[in-house]
């Protein structure tokens, strides 16, 4: 795991947080429905969700998967990887989907029951935030097994080469 940076974990975390700021709006538009959904939040949201989601999961491949290798033996390695892959595509597939239906409620053509948007927004926010709550885990496994491997705290290159 070369070159890995503190700022690039920082990056990450960034992106964890604007979307658990998003899942906490999510939260707020299903509590609230059938209530009229303020266009520039859909806007905002439908626009930004899945390049963000994106992002986080590019900077996960780059960051985290190599760093699997830190905390976990070949095996266990290529299962968690698997996992984690199909994982990230459900997550991307179910935020496509909330953009589809918030776009359809900004246009007032959606399809579906006032419930069943609520119980979509919901499934989405619930995963999203243990996906979260998971990824942060493993990061902060790895930041402790690269500490622990003789990494420098500063540029975050690990000193030996991870399995």
């Amino acid at each position: 795991m070369k070159d890995m940076t503190s700022n690039a974990f920082s990056d990450l975390e960034a992106c964890y947080g604007q979307l658990i700021s998003w899942c906490d709006l999510l939260e707020a538009i299903a509590d609230f429905l059938p209530c009229h959904v303020d266009e520039r939040l859909c806007e905002t949201i439908t626009v930004g969700l899945v390049p963000l989601l994106a992002t986080s999961h590019q900077l996960e491949e780059r960051l985290l998967c190599p760093g699997l290798g830190l905390i976990m033996n070949h095996e266990e390695f290529r299962d968690a990887d698997e996992r984690r892959r199909a994982s990230r595509l459900l997550d991307y597939d179910a935020a496509q989907d909330v953009v589809e239906t918030l776009l359809s409620l900004q246009e007032g053509r959606c399809a579906l029951s006032w419930d069943a948007v609520g119980y979509q927004l919901r499934s989405f926010f619930g995963s999203m935030r243990r996906h979260i709550r998971s990824e942060r885990e493993i990061m902060g496994l790895i930041k402790k097994a690269m500490a622990t491997a003789g990494s420098n705290p500063v540029t975050g290159t690990v000193a030996t080469e991870a399995a």
